[in-house]
């Protein structure tokens, strides 16, 4: 498990960035600087892939992993659904989607990672 070490340690700051960057977001939306808030969007798109890419072989070695995989699946959902709005310039169903889903969801997945992985980064 020692092999793994970094990409949780990793993932888990990774996740705390993007609910920084999702309340930039949303603050540069109510400001609407709708450029910015797309780029920094496309960055926290970025990360997400970077976590669900890691965590793979992190999670095929540990047991109870049921309780992660359902928020990694939310998340992309959330993501997707926020990116199909941006297109659509619906900046409105942005905020309502960031505010009711996507924050709470990211929220949820790192508390499950946490939890998932302390044992490991205790110790």
């Amino acid at each position: 498990m020692e092999k793994h070490l970094d990409v949780m340690k990793q993932s888990l700051q990774l996740s705390e960035t993007m609910l920084e960057g999702l309340t930039h977001v949303q603050r540069q939306l109510n400001e609407k600087k709708y450029p910015d808030a797309l780029q920094l969007m496309d960055d926290v798109v970025g990360g997400f892939a970077s976590i669900e890419n890691s965590v793979g072989p992190v999670f095929a070695d540990l047991i109870d992993t049921e309780l992660v995989e359902p928020h990694i699946g939310k998340v992309r959902e959330s993501l997707e659904r926020v990116v199909t709005s941006l297109e659509d310039h619906s900046y409105g169903t942005v905020q309502e989607i960031l505010q009711f889903t996507l924050i709470p969801n990211v929220k949820k997945l790192k508390v499950e990672m946490e939890r998932l992985f302390e044992p490991y980064l205790v110790s």
